[in-house]
């Protein structure tokens, strides 16, 4: 029998398909909710690791799967001379755990998990503005004015969630958001003034823009510039006869930027292009800021009305949404537009032979995104009713590593072994649900974070000692600490209690399944 509540979704990213797929195989009643008017087809590759193969095993997709992607087995590495750095290795994984890592693009891989979850259940073209909760129940209201009532609501909606900008307000207005949450949350609100500095441009505020923006400079922070070609002529591109996925990535000596391919079924290429911001990149793009013209598609808020968050008042009206720093149409006019232009990146070499604009040219406009990203780890994931998964609590360099990606997943899936053993979605449970899923998932994240910025700065680092590290690390060091990370890592195969268990493969024996013993119940559903 279904349990007595109702989870509303917000977000169709990966953390939010797979929550709603697993939920529909637990029999849990769930809507999900789309601020676009489909899947969005925005975003590059997605490397998918072994620790998530059993999930989809589990699920019946493994097949699927392996038809929309390719292995991969090694990531090669090359300066911007062209000249060869080296490679990590990756063909380990089918030894040590029984599943290749593969590569597939990221609209691939969502239309998968969507495939598996009835139409009627997914509203697309609703974008959340506000939620209420109380003892009982939550509302969300969407943009057209309709409304929907559920037990539970999760933000699955991306780095810069709108759920999570929402849930902080009200945390804010109580007094109890931690001050490194409210710090990160000022660091957003200078993005979007960054990312407004652009639009003003051409309506005079182009001093004042680009001065706040560079006093409100985003630290540590990528912009990223990816696409993915249509179906390419394999005499011209030879690498796409490969049977396997040809990665290889370019780390810019004298250019501030890295950028990467990989190679996937149907003849494509994903590629991408990275290039870290700071206080020196500004004021070194700054001029061209200036001196360019970005028509404003709507009116843009006055630098002033993008006001810093108060780390000690916390005041809920200093919020704004920061929605416009996700992946966007390639033309659009943020400061990513002004920042990494891609007349520049075309004239980047390819160690295939060619050059960047060889794939842009091949690249459908709907399939070619810019974005800013940052990474960071909030404190707080959950309040009342609301709880966060996904980038919307732990954000991650959409580097070549997808850390992100993986992580959204396994949230997933955890979460939905919780929902599974909860008997009633009343304010005490939920509570108790929600501290044993941070507790769970956040020391786990935070290695991850911690790994993540170290293959960053091996793959794009640009400092003289980063380039140092790189070298000896991919040339002495790659399978003494890969195998080390790996024994970590790999053993962390999470897989849903509710479904047919898939035994360990490999010799990284994949670690026992946590009892979550909430309620009275242990992770085998046994009271």
């Amino acid at each position: 029998m279904a349990p007595p509540f109702k989870i509303l979704i917000a977000g169709a990213g990966l953390g939010g398909v797979t929550l709603a797929m697993l939920l529909e195989r637990a029999k849990i009643d769930f809507e999900l909710f789309e601020s676009f008017s489909s899947v969005s087809p925005l975003g590059s590759a997605i490397l998918i690791g072994p620790t998530v193969m059993p999930l989809f095993e589990q699920l019946g997709l493994l097949r699927r799967l392996q038809e929309i992607a390719k292995p991969i087995k090694t990531m090669h590495l090359v300066e911007e001379n062209m000249k060869r750095i080296g490679e990590i290795d990756l063909a380990d994984h089918q030894e040590q755990t029984g599943y290749d890592s593969l590569v597939s693009t990221r609209s691939d891989l969502l239309q998968l998990l969507v495939s598996q979850i009835p139409p009627h259940k997914i509203h697309f073209s609703k974008r959340i503005v506000s939620f209420t909760a109380n003892k009982d129940e939550v509302v969300i209201r969407c943009a057209d004015d309709t409304t929907y009532q559920g037990d539970v609501l999760i933000g699955a909606d991306g780095a810069f969630s709108k759920i999570r900008e929402l849930l902080y307000k009200q945390v804010a207005k109580k007094g109890i958001l931690p001050r490194q949450d409210a710090v990160a949350v000022a660091a957003d609100v200078a993005a979007v003034t960054i990312a407004n500095a652009a639009a003003l441009l051409d309506d005079g505020g182009a001093e004042t823009a680009t001065a706040e923006a560079e006093g409100e400079a985003l630290k540590g922070g990528h912009i990223h510039l990816v696409g993915v070609t249509r179906a390419l002529d394999v005499e011209k591109f030879s690498v796409l006869l490969e049977e396997d996925s040809r990665c290889e990535a370019v780390v810019g000596s004298t250019l501030p930027h890295s950028w990467s391919y990989f190679t996937v079924p149907g003849d494509r290429i994903c590629w991408s292009v990275n290039m870290e911001i700071g206080d020196n990149t500004l004021r070194e793009q700054r001029a061209r800021c200036a001196a360019s013209s970005f028509p404003s598609k709507s009116p843009s808020p006055k630098p002033s009305s993008l006001s810093r968050l108060s780390v000690s008042s916390a005041d809920s009206s200093q919020f704004t949404t920061a929605a416009t720093l996700g992946w966007e149409a390639e033309e659009s006019n943020t400061i990513a537009h002004s920042l990494l232009v891609s007349d520049e990146c075309r004239t980047f070499q390819l160690p295939m032979g060619g050059k960047l604009g060889d794939l842009m040219d091949a690249t459908p406009k709907d399939q070619m995104a810019r974005a800013i990203s940052e990474e960071t780890l909030f404190e707080t994931w959950h309040h009342g009713r609301t709880l966060l998964i996904g980038d919307a609590c732990h954000r991650m360099f959409p580097n070549a590593a997808h850390q992100g990606a993986t992580n959204a997943i396994e949230d997933a899936v955890i979460l939905a072994n919780l929902f599974h053993d909860l008997p009633s979605a009343s304010a005490e449970n939920l509570v108790e649900l929600f501290k044993d899923f941070q507790a769970d998932r956040y020391p786990h994240v935070k290695a991850q974070i911690l790994m993540n910025r170290k293959v960053d700065r091996i793959l794009s680092g640009q400092t003289w000692t980063e380039s140092l590290m790189r070298k000896f690390y991919v040339r002495y060091m790659s399978k003494v600490y890969q195998h080390f990370c790996d024994s970590k890592t790999l053993a962390d195969r999470p897989q849903a209690i509710f479904l047919p268990h898939v035994e360990s493969r490999g010799r990284v024996h994949a670690l026992p399944q946590k009892e979550h013993k909430v309620f009275g119940v242990d992770a085998h559903g046994k009271h």
